[in-house]
């Protein structure tokens, strides 16, 4: 995957983290589909909550669990695709 794509991830990732929202990642068709979700303490105004879609790529994969989020298999249905899915490379490894 692109350099500069991964780095962009990254970014965005590391700003939700840093602003205190969860992340959640789940495995749609191959997909991943990232939610940071952001409660707001007693007293604070309001939630905030941003979803999108990543690909599923070992870089991205590698940026989501070295940063402690647990990529959900639930929605995960038929893979679509050829080939070995990212989770398969690293268990080759």
């Amino acid at each position: 995957m692109d350099r500069m794509l991964v780095e962009e991830f990254q970014t965005k990732l590391l700003d939700w983290l840093d602003q205190g929202y969860q992340v959640f990642a789940d495995d749609v068709d191959g997909e991943l589909r990232v939610t940071a979700h952001f409660v707001a303490r007693e007293g604070e105004p309001g939630s905030e909550r941003e979803q999108e879609y990543w690909p599923m790529a070992p870089d991205i994969v590698g940026l989501l669990e070295d940063s402690g989020i647990t990529i959900s298999r639930s929605l995960a249905g038929p893979r679509p695709w050829p080939g070995p899915h990212p989770d398969d490379i690293e268990d080759a490894l």
